[in-house]
C-alpha cells in the first residue's frame, strides 16, 4: 500500500508532503509515527504526532486514512 502524508517539517520549518513507510500507532503513548521518504532516499527519521485523531474515508478512487493530531515545532509549541 502506497502512503502519501503531508505533515510539518522541523528542518525546513514548513509543511511538506512525501511519501512514507512505516506506519505505527502506540497505544501506550497515545501517538502515531511515519517514516516520511526522501527522493533520493537518505536518512529517515520518524515523524511523530501527538494525540491523534483518525477518521477513515472510502469512496470509488480508494480508501483515505486522515491522522490530526499535533507536533512539535521548531519556533517553539505545537502545532
Amino acid at each position: 500500500m502506497k502512503y502519501k502524508v503531508t505533515y510539518y517539517d522541523y528542518d525546513t520549518d514548513s509543511t511538506i508532503t512525501k511519501n512514507c513507510i512505516d506506519i505505527d500507532y502506540n497505544t501506550v503513548d497515545k501517538t502515531f509515527s511515519f517514516y516520511p521518504v526522501d527522493n533520493p532516499p537518505r536518512i529517515y527519521r520518524s515523524v511523530v504526532i501527538d494525540h491523534p485523531i483518525v477518521s477513515i474515508y472510502q469512496n470509488d478512487r480508494g480508501l483515505r486514512i486522515t491522522v490530526d493530531g499535533y507536533q512539535c515545532i521548531k519556533s517553539g509549541g505545537y502545532w
